[in-house]
């Protein structure tokens, strides 16, 4: 019976879970709260408060389930198998064609980038994408310092600047993108955006190599 009710109380939390994220796509965070999200998903305001303390809380735990995927991506930063550009590119190219194929992650970054006021309750949501927006550039700038000691980089270039850079030109595309999501642009010349960037950062179409064989 015990084990019932964990099961039970599992499936209770994926529900909310799911009904969060419909609800935040339809009306945004702003104007949705806890009761709405019970009542669209056919349960009580206790139930949700069983599962998360606050609106803050159920929404990172919304963001948490696309967590796995990312740290995926992110690994294609560390691929000895590539030289650092290529693994930029890549990367990039990585993370835009997961937002195309998958609805969930295409969604929560849509909440995220246009449905979600960093005000009132959710303002702790700044602080925290302040600290994984540093985080990501800092990974981006070990990446282009790691290009920049192989002669990769064109003279000149300052790795952490260029970090910013990429990192802002990531972010832009992705916003421009989840205004107008069902237009997928982006996704189709995803290439031929990126391409001046890298070529005034690096020397000679190097992040076009192809993978090195295994040591």
């Amino acid at each position: 019976m015990a084990r019932k009710t964990r099961e039970e109380a599992e499936q209770t939390r994926h529900l909310l879970l799911d009904t969060a994220e419909q609800v935040f796509w339809e009306k945004g965070v702003a104007a949705t709260s806890l009761a709405d999200i019970a009542a669209a998903a056919g349960l009580t305001r206790g139930a949700i408060y069983w599962h998360f303390a606050n609106k803050l809380d159920l929404f990172n735990a919304l963001c948490d389930r696309i967590m796995p995927a990312l740290e995926i991506i992110n690994g294609i930063l560390l691929d000895q198998h590539y030289n650092p550009a290529a693994r930029l590119w890549r990367h990039v190219h990585a993370m835009f064609d997961l937002l195309y194929h998958d609805q969930r992650m295409r969604r929560i970054c849509a909440i995220h980038h246009i449905g979600c006021e960093q005000v009132g309750e959710m303002a702790p949501l700044l602080l925290e994408q302040l600290s994984w927006t540093q985080e990501k550039e800092a990974q981006l700038t070990r990446v282009l310092e790691e290009a920049g000691s192989q002669g990769l980089l064109r003279p000149g270039i300052v790795p952490a600047l260029a970090a910013i850079g990429l990192h802002s030109l990531y972010g832009g595309l992705c916003h421009s993108w989840m205004i107008a999501i069902d237009n997928d642009t982006i996704h189709r010349h995803l290439s031929a955006m990126l391409s001046p960037y890298f070529v005034g950062i690096f020397r000679d179409e190097c992040w076009l190599q192809d993978a090195a064989p295994a040591a």
